[in-house]
């Protein structure tokens, strides 16, 4: 069964992960400690747990983006 958390953010785009709150994004991060062990290579794509990782890691991954933007101390020279 998909976690309250999964149905809150099932209509939610990239565009709109600035609206998540940190404390959903660590939430979604414990429920994809929840989900990691539960999903394999096997794991057919259709499957409910796989299908609620994929969000949820398109949820932190949103998040991580808006938050914690790629920072390069450094530029290489070639």
């Amino acid at each position: 069964m998909y976690s309250k958390i999964s149905c809150y953010f099932c209509s939610y785009e990239e565009s709109d992960m600035s609206r998540i709150t940190k404390e959903q994004y660590e939430i979604a991060l414990e429920r994809i400690e929840e989900l990691l062990p539960l999903v394999t290579d096997e794991t057919p794509a259709n499957d409910r747990n796989a299908i609620e990782l994929t969000m949820m890691s398109d949820i932190v991954i949103g998040y991580e983006k808006e938050h914690y933007p790629k920072f390069r101390p450094w530029t290489t020279k070639n």
